[in-house]
């Protein structure tokens, strides 16, 4: 009795350590004695096995010594490693034997293959798209270690010749290596930390840092040895008694929406609808990207740019937003804010009539500003909509036709009604300094 006690605990204690090992992503822990591979490393003979919708159920890496092996690390949480799956297999069929372009994930057999058998997006490719790719996997993770994904590794005649994003992953840049040529792509690299300033002051500064009117700024264009990083990093080093905000290669559009967005950060936002925005510029081609600028990697090259500001003292976030505004914008020579401009929407309002059928938020109740976010504004295919009802609860749906004439119709169960009118709402603008 008191043995079988005993195992039961050791395989409860065991248990539970398995579960602690997982990381905050729930991916299993790394195999133990293997070394991460860098670029410019030399590749081991790895075997690769769990391959599904593959002509083979394992394969070598010494089975691609004089070809490219290119690994896809992604998950079925990833929509950006799904939506290229039909680029990748495309791009297979196009180079043939010459390459192998293996997705690879930590998930189990049983989920992805019920995941390819049910994906609408990919089954209604032509042809259906079943990537062939490495399930359970834990060794290659170990070899090539990352945090988010897509995680894209290039290894040509046994070499790891880059580890990027998904924007390199095209016709042009495979033939690049193909043809032998050398190749400098942006690292993709997470471990980097967003708490040490862009530059180092000389210490005969410091005697002048404990002024009130300490500050400065930096900007520059992409860097290569930094992460896409999104969002503004916000800290207040207390040590030093200063502010500091930071964006890592950002394009100018995304600079801006960011530290609008934080100029007001208790105001719903319902993201950039086409006409929640106005680019009112000369060369638009030089603030967001778009396929008929040509390759993204040389665009990013020229137009994404770094930002830093320092301020001495306590500054709040949203202070530090207006400011860095102030000075991009004489930097950049342009003028970005929000501004009331009059654009025909969709509106809520209430009627003369009860609202009805509620149900609380919590309880899969669906507000105003969610039918805004994700089914009006969402796919930009209507005028954005706003709310003027001033009800911020829940509503118990009914499923209904999908046109804004059935949305109007369940509003109208409701007590509320959807109508097409003028307004006056806040625009993001950028414009060309006067």
């Amino acid at each position: 009795m008191k043995l079988t006690t005993l195992i039961c605990f050791l395989v409860f204690i065991t248990s539970i350590s398995q579960a602690q090992e997982k990381d905050k992503y729930g991916r299993p822990p790394l195999v133990p004695g293997i070394a991460e591979l860098k670029i410019g490393d030399q590749v081991p003979d790895i075997l690769i096995d769990n391959i599904i919708n593959n002509d083979k159920r394992s394969i070598r890496t010494s089975d691609y010594k004089d070809k490219l092996l290119v690994l896809d690390f992604w998950d079925t949480t990833c929509s950006t490693c799904i939506a290229s799956m039909p680029k990748l297999d495309s791009l297979q069929r196009v180079f043939g034997d010459k390459i192998k372009l293996l997705s690879v994930t930590y998930q189990a057999e049983d989920m992805i293959t019920k995941f390819f058998k049910a994906n609408r997006f990919l089954n209604e490719r032509t042809p259906p798209v079943h990537r062939a790719s490495v399930v359970d996997d834990r060794a290659l993770r170990s070899y090539f270690r990352y945090e988010t994904n897509p995680h894209v590794v290039w290894i040509y005649k046994g070499k790891v010749v880059a580890i990027t994003g998904p924007d390199y992953m095209n016709g042009k840049n495979i033939q690049t290596l193909l043809d032998g040529k050398p190749v400098d792509w942006l690292l993709k690299t997470e471990q980097f930390d967003t708490t040490i300033p862009f530059v180092s002051l000389n210490p005969l500064w410091q005697d002048g840092a404990d002024s009130p009117d300490f500050g400065y700024s930096v900007l520059t264009g992409q860097a290569t040895s930094v992460p896409s990083l999104g969002g503004i990093n916000y800290i207040q080093d207390k040590v030093h008694n200063q502010s500091r905000i930071a964006i890592y290669n950002q394009s100018i559009f995304t600079t801006y929406q960011m530290l609008l967005y934080n100029t007001k950060p208790d105001e719903i936002t319902y993201g950039l609808h086409p006409a929640r925005v106005a680019l009112e510029v000369k060369n638009p081609s030089r603030y967001f990207y778009k396929e008929e600028f040509g390759e993204q990697i040389d665009w990013n090259r020229k137009n994404l740019l770094n930002y830093e500001m320092v301020k001495s003292g306590t500054v709040e976030e949203t202070e530090m937003a207006k400011l860095a505004i102030q000075d991009l914008n004489t930097r950049l020579k342009i003028h970005g804010r929000y501004e009331k401009r009059k654009v025909n929407c969709l509106v809520f309002v209430k009627t003369d009539k009860p609202i009805t059928d509620t149900l609380a938020q919590e309880s899969e109740g669906k507000s105003i500003e969610g039918l805004i976010i994700m089914r009006l504004d969402g796919v930009q295919k209507y005028p954005p909509a706003i709310n003027e009802t001033g009800f911020d609860g829940g509503l118990r749906m009914e499923p209904d036709d999908g046109t804004i004439a059935g949305l109007r119709k369940e509003m109208q169960r409701h007590g509320l009604d959807l109508i097409e009118a003028e307004r006056e709402i806040e625009v993001m603008v950028i414009s060309d300094a006067k």
